[in-house]
């Protein structure tokens, strides 16, 4: 270990002072110092600061990948230049070589994330403190209590649509609505009355109420503290003014919890948050959340909207249940596996081949781990689920690609699947699940495999060989 513990320090030496790591770190430093003075949002405090985050992260996350890339230049040099013949008189295994050029590049990403970190985190603090809030009171709390807090969001629970189908088969059966069809298949049909009847329950008519129940919500119910409904309905036939008038009614007394309710004028197919006191909660952690779809305020008309609510996540509650200082820790984490799976692929492509060769390897590998769910969801649109591989060149040359890129993925990670800034930026809780299975896949299991392919591939090299 000492034997590469040496060659990561070497490689660490060589990285700081090569000038392409002084021109990443300038240019870091200018985004992330510069950011503040150049992003307003939408004039709030909260947009302000969600904005400088999430260009911040995002653009730190970009560069270290190409950072990283260019840092493997070190192990490419050594070979043109025969520096290697130096460590290989010594007694040092190629392994332990490959290893040590890794956990070099590695070193320098963790050092200079987590010093990304510490000036994004000292300038969101600079930003709340300058920036001037639209209204002190509701701008300063949107921001500490869904900003710069881990909230935790709990779908509700779905009411048992099967039941009703299957009684609404069975009476269809009776009366012979199905004495037409030749073959039946009760699952399909049970399958196709839960749909329709779970549709239909997401749409509240004019007049109609839905109730929402949420359960495991772990929540203080003292009093200082809070929970909040986010929600967004699609409205039809709504007012001239695009504004809808309803009704939300927190808790069930039936289970000691307060009842609280809360009439609302909000913009028609946008996102809404409202924020009530916890102990609308009840003791057995279980909240009732009833939405009336009728005007409560006096001497106004009722409009007839219709709403929709038409994915589970329309409707969601949040509650705290960390602080924003370790919900950016966990952040953290997860784009420091990303840059340790890409600097084991850097170092790769540079066991085998010349610089640039290795330098437009890695970058494919980045883009394609970048946007692997996007193209094989555009792919699996484009190829047609009913025609074969050879009807026609185009579905040969989609479905050759959807069959390579599944068998990439044993190796490439889905980048995608583990991008929390948008979640952390709305301070949403950057679970430690979503971490660990992060820390599993990229930095332990499919870093393990590049570097050991790295290993085996350059245990196999001749040095003395020069890649062209």
């Amino acid at each position: 270990m000492s034997k590469t513990w040496a060659v990561a320090r070497q490689m660490i030496a060589e990285g700081i002072r090569m000038k392409i790591a002084l021109v990443f770190l300038v240019l870091l430093g200018t985004v992330v110092l510069g950011l503040p003075f150049a992003i307003t949002g939408d004039s709030s405090l909260t947009g302000a600061v969600q904005s400088f985050m999430s260009f911040a992260f995002t653009a730190t996350a970009v560069l270290l990948s190409i950072l990283t890339i260019f840092l493997s230049r070190s192990f490419s040099d050594e070979l043109v230049n025969r520096q290697i013949f130096l460590v290989m008189t010594k007694p040092v295994a190629r392994w332990q070589y490959v290893v040590g050029k890794w956990l070099g590049i590695t070193t320098i990403n963790f050092i200079f994330l987590a010093s990304s970190g510490l000036i994004i985190y000292g300038m969101v603090f600079y930003i709340k403190a300058t920036h001037p809030p639209i209204d002190t009171r509701f701008d300063l709390a949107e921001l500490n209590n869904e900003v710069l807090v881990a909230r935790h969001a709990a779908k509700y629970q779905l009411p048992n649509f099967r039941t009703g189908a299957e009684a609404e088969f069975d009476r269809n059966l009776e009366e012979g609505m199905y004495d037409d069809r030749e073959e039946l298949n009760k699952e399909e049909e049970i399958g196709r009355l839960s749909r329709k009847n779970e549709a239909r329950w997401r749409i509240v008519p004019p007049g109609n109420m839905r109730t929402f129940k949420f359960s495991n919500l772990l929540v203080d119910r003292t009093e200082g503290h809070f929970v909040q409904l986010r929600y967004r309905a699609t409205v039809s036939r709504y007012p001239p003014d695009e504004i809808f008038r309803a009704h939300w009614r927190f808790g069930d007394p039936y289970r000691g919890a307060t009842v609280r309710d809360i009439p609302v004028r909000h913009r028609a197919d946008r996102w809404h948050t409202i924020r009530v006191p916890s102990d609308v909660v009840a003791p057995d952690n279980t909240l009732t959340v009833e939405f009336f779809n009728q005007n409560p305020y006096e001497g106004e008309p009722q409009f007839g909207n219709i709403f929709e609510f038409r994915k589970s996540e329309d409707v969601s509650v949040l509650f705290i249940v960390g602080s924003f200082e370790w919900n950016m820790v966990r952040l953290l984490v997860l784009m420091f596996c990303k840059l340790t799976f890409l600097s084991a692929v850097a170092i790769l492509m540079t066991s085998v081949f010349s610089f640039p060769v290795a330098c437009l390897g890695s970058f494919t590998v980045y883009v394609l781990a970048a946007g692997l769910s996007f193209v094989m969801e555009g792919l699996d649109q484009l190829s047609d689920d009913y025609a074969g591989m050879f009807s026609s060149p185009g579905e040969f040359l989609a479905q050759s690609t959807v069959y390579l890129l599944t068998l990439a993925r044993f190796i490439l990670p889905d980048f995608a699947r583990f991008d929390a800034v948008e979640s952390f930026v709305n301070g949403h809780n950057v679970g430690l699940v979503w971490v660990l299975q992060a820390v599993g896949d990229m930095a332990m299991m499919k870093t393990g495999i590049v570097l050991g392919l790295a290993v085996l591939l350059f245990h196999r090299r001749e040095v003395a060989e020069i890649s062209v």
